[in-house]
């Protein structure tokens, strides 16, 4: 983000740090996730704008969607799904009068809903049933690494065998470098099995899926699947799908935020929260028991 001029930055800093004061005590981010975009927001909302400096007006949804969608054309959409997150929990805090509406989708990409149990099993079948050794090996994986990890498509494409280790006690744990950043993530007791028996032989350096192979290209698991056969009724087999079963089943085991938060390499809630209504909610004398801390 560009530098600010240091008169009008000054104008309106003390609104912006009073704003996010109100809005720490309703939210996870910290101050210097909230700070930086809330300031250059209201620096646009000011002195682009015109608006008056006043939290009713400027926190306002309509003024954030079109902040960030039209002001922010350089950013990922992934990270102007970050900034919009971050204004949204501020405007909650200090304009909490506003109608909410639900924020539309900065794509058009749909949410890929998650497998359930009965296409889970429908999945183990279609690895069973793939034509050679190599080729169910390469199907176990990639649910096993998908839907028991939540790796990403990149992610289970470069993964390493120096990266997995298996405890004594079975508990298979993988070691993910994303972007320069390395983060733990433990294997769902349902896969683990699998994923020791995948790797028991390879050499460190091996590829964890699909070993054989040279190739790094992120169409690994995409080209796989294609040349994969595909019984009728079979489910479409989507690494995005596979990921958020594992946020899925993460979430209904009540798994912590931040926890889960940290394995799945995520910055915010919003992916969380879209997946929340495929949660199971408990009864409601463990809703009770939970919210007086007695569970």
């Amino acid at each position: 983000m560009p530098d600010l001029p240091a008169e009008q930055l000054e104008s309106i800093r003390p609104f912006v740090e009073d704003a996010v004061a109100l809005a720490l005590p309703q939210t996870t981010y910290s101050v210097e996730t909230l700070l930086g975009p809330c300031i250059h927001f209201a620096y646009w909302a000011v002195y682009v704008v015109g608006a008056e400096l006043d939290a009713t007006i400027i926190f306002n949804r309509e003024l954030i969607e079109h902040y960030v969608r039209d002001n922010l054309p350089d950013l990922a959409q992934g990270t102007q799904r970050n900034y919009r997150s971050w204004l949204f929990r501020v405007a909650e805090a200090v304009n909490p009068e506003a109608n909410p509406r639900n924020p539309m989708p900065l794509n058009e990409r749909s949410l890929d809903t998650p497998y359930d149990e009965a296409e889970r099993v429908a999945l183990d079948r279609w690895a069973a049933g793939q034509g050679t050794v190599y080729m169910r090996r390469g199907a176990r994986t990639l649910i096993a690494l998908g839907a028991g990890a939540g790796l990403t498509s990149v992610e289970i494409a470069t993964l390493r065998r120096d990266s997995v280790t298996v405890s004594p006690d079975r508990v298979v744990t993988i070691n993910v470098t994303n972007d320069g950043r390395v983060r733990t993530v433990i294997v769902r007791a349902r896969y683990e099995k699998s994923l020791a028996k995948a790797i028991r032989d390879l050499p460190g350096e091996s590829f964890v899926f699909l070993p054989k192979r040279a190739s790094t290209k992120n169409n690994v698991v995409s080209a796989f699947v294609a040349r994969a056969s595909s019984p009728t009724g079979s489910p479409s087999v989507r690494v995005r799908r596979l990921r958020n079963t594992w946020l899925v089943q993460q979430m209904t085991d009540r798994v912590d935020v931040f926890t889960l938060m940290e394995a799945a390499g995520l910055q915010s809630l919003e992916s969380i929260s879209r997946l929340a209504s495929y949660v199971p909610r408990l009864s409601s004398d463990a809703r009770i028991a939970q919210l007086r801390g007695m569970k």
